[in-house]
């Protein structure tokens, strides 16, 4: 009984470390961070807790930035399709993008 009650408690565990929550805007977001690796070279693929943006109390990781923007972002990681929000205009969309280290030639038409 006690070794079962350790399996899951193990599992339990490797499951809360393998997800990241970011705080966008005062928006929290969680995913894992296998989602974040797939597309390499970007500054959420580059997550460390080294990073100032990191807080060790909350365990979160905190950007000012546009939390509608990122719901998009987010959402390209995990789909692999970049849309275009219809309530944001299109330099305030390229800036964000540029500020995750993605590029405006991956959006969808």
């Amino acid at each position: 009984m006690n070794l079962v009650r350790e399996e899951l408690q193990l599992k339990s565990e490797e499951q809360r470390e393998s997800r990241v929550i970011l705080n966008v805007g005062g928006v929290r977001h969680e995913t894992q961070k296998a989602t974040l690796k797939k597309i390499p070279a970007t500054r959420l693929s580059k997550l460390t807790e080294a990073l100032i943006n990191y807080d060790a109390v909350t365990g979160e990781y905190f950007f000012d930035r546009h939390p509608g923007v990122f719901a998009q972002v987010l959402n390209y990681y995990r789909t692999g399709k970049l849309h275009y929000p219809t309530d944001v205009c299109g330099p305030l969309f390229e800036e964000e993008l540029a500020f995750w280290g993605l590029d405006s030639n991956q959006v969808e038409p």
